[in-house]
């Protein structure tokens, strides 16, 4: 099957589509998706709380081409919100939302853009539930650190995610340790001036950038599945003092889960990113596209029997 995805990720292929003729594939998809529906994704919400575990739901949108588009998933993520509320889960799960998936193509920039991030966060400070902005392209990051020294500034707290492969991010860590970030690797093909184009150099920089917020006050999540990434983590997080409450650690669903358990088990948060809806498989894969050394492993680790 492996080879099978990998050709499709190369024909620009529905892995999704892959999944659904696969023998077996109902239990694959179980193990990395939390449903088409918010009732899957909460069900998936609580097992985790259950296990002392907090989760990060994100409704996958497709690419929005329309205000009409733009509104309903404006609309679906005030009722994600709500739900988690009357679930009983406003402690253990936060929403995570990208900007585009807020405003057509042609209209990101816009004022109406934000009016629909600015009532995503009104519903969530008001519900007690944590939001977190995900990044888009280099070139939507000053647009969308703006929008959040914005809502800040409006006395709502979202959270942000940061790249890590981006030379600018150590800068952006520096000016945002007292707030929620979530570091992750990222991934970006083009000027060298822009992001660092080696490996190595990316998870340096990732370090660097760790080291700057947990010595901030704030409280970061580390979205990472390299286990020598992790284990340096630890050694920060006790170098620093930190309190195990006051930062975490992110995984997707389903990837390193002998990780996340042993995170878990020693006092550790960990929050479990859910992705939900018709097209969670495109939202995941298109991060996993743009890095072509993790798809091997991100489709080793959905198939039965196997282990991350």
């Amino acid at each position: 099957m492996i080879r099978e995805a990998l050709a499709a990720v190369a024909r620009n292929e529905s892995l999704g589509g892959l999944l659904s003729r696969t023998p077996g594939a109902r239990d694959v998809v179980k193990r990395v998706v939390g449903g088409d529906s918010a009732d899957g994704a909460l069900a998936v919400a609580a097992e985790l709380a259950d296990r002392g575990m907090f989760a990060s739901l994100e409704r996958a949108a497709p690419t929005v081409e329309s205000d009409d588009d733009a509104d309903e998933v404006l609309a679906e993520n005030c009722l994600l919100i709500d739900r988690i509320v009357q679930a009983g889960l406003a402690q253990s799960c936060e929403v995570t939302v990208f900007p585009d998936s807020l405003a057509p193509v042609h209209d990101i920039g816009s004022a109406r853009a934000f009016a629909r991030l600015l009532e995503v966060a009104r519903e969530a400070e008001a519900a007690g539930v944590s939001l977190m902005v995900g990044m888009g392209g280099v070139d939507e990051v000053d647009r969308t650190l703006d929008r959040i020294d914005d809502l800040h500034g409006r006395g709502l707290p979202v959270g942000v995610t940061l790249q890590a492969c981006l030379r600018r991010t150590e800068a952006d860590c520096h000016r945002l340790a007292d707030r929620r970030v979530r570091l992750v690797k990222g991934a970006h093909r083009g000027d060298p001036h822009v992001a660092h184009d080696q490996p190595l150099e990316v998870d340096k920089a990732y370090v660097r950038c760790a080291k700057t917020l947990l010595g901030g006050n704030g409280n970061p999540s580390f979205a990472t599945h390299d286990p020598r990434l992790i284990e340096i983590l630890e050694s920060l997080a006790e170098r620093f003092r930190r309190d195990p409450h006051t930062f975490e650690y992110a995984f997707y669903m389903g990837r390193l889960e002998g990780a996340q358990v042993r995170l878990s088990q020693a006092g550790d948060r960990v929050r479990i990113y859910v992705p939900y809806g018709p097209d969670w498989f495109e939202r995941l894969v298109g991060g996993l596209a743009e890095q072509p050394t993790s798809i091997v492993a991100a489709v080793r680790s959905l198939l039965p029997g196997t282990s991350s």
